[in-house]
């Protein structure tokens, strides 16, 4: 197939979870492009680790981006990315809407998802 599509999907929030919408969904089985999500964080931390590099495009806020001891503060338009195996940190003060770009995950390796909290 040489044309993918993807209708939209509203922003969905499970309870304790962050609002989130898979964009280009992940295959649990794996996947050779990219996939995407769009995440919002109000005065809320995320920490995890992933087998394949990850990228985040800020589109709203100001979001804090830690990774192997360096801290970035990403505004709208800023991009930033954690290295596949690294454990990144995201968080944002008042507010942030962001596309996390995951790369290819061929294999389907496991995600850690290691917490989040209020700040």
């Amino acid at each position: 197939m040489s044309v993918r599509h993807y209708p939209a999907q509203p922003i969905e929030t499970e309870p304790g979870e962050p609002p989130c919408t898979a964009i280009i969904p992940p295959d649990p089985r794996g996947w050779d492009t990219i996939a995407v999500h769009e995440w919002e964080l109000t005065r809320l931390e995320w920490t995890d680790r992933h087998p394949f590099d990850e990228t985040n495009y800020v589109l709203e806020g100001v979001l804090h981006v830690e990774s192997d001891g360096r801290v970035v503060v990403a505004a709208a338009g800023d991009t930033v990315t954690v290295t596949a195996g690294s454990t990144g940190r995201y968080w944002a003060p008042e507010y942030a809407r962001m596309l996390a770009i995951y790369a290819p995950n061929p294999e389907g390796l496991p995600s850690d998802a290691l917490g989040h909290r209020r700040l």
